[in-house]
C-alpha cells in the first residue's frame, strides 16, 4: 500500500470532510481571484475611456475565458 493510500485509510470521515471543504474553498478562492482580475481590468477600461465600446469589453472577457469566441459561419 502506497503512502497516500495509507494516509487516506487512516483518515476518519471528519478528516475527509475537512479535506473536501478545504479543496472546495481553495478552488473558490482561486475563482474569486480570477474574477477580481477581470473586474479590475473592466473598471480600468471604463475609467480610462470616455466611451467604452462593447467590443473592448468583449475582448477583456474573452481574454480571461469568461466568454467563448462566437463560432464563425462556414
Amino acid at each position: 500500500m502506497g503512502m497516500a493510500s495509507f494516509a487516506v485509510a487512516e483518515m476518519g470521515p471528519d478528516e475527509r470532510d475537512y479535506d473536501n471543504w478545504l479543496t472546495t474553498l481553495t478552488q473558490a478562492s482561486l475563482r474569486l481571484d480570477h474574477l477580481q482580475t477581470v473586474v479590475s481590468e473592466l473598471r480600468q477600461l471604463c475609467e480610462t475611456d470616455e466611451v467604452v465600446q462593447s467590443r473592448k469589453v468583449m475582448e477583456v472577457l474573452e481574454k480571461h475565458g469568461a466568454l467563448s469566441k462566437p463560432a464563425r459561419a462556414a
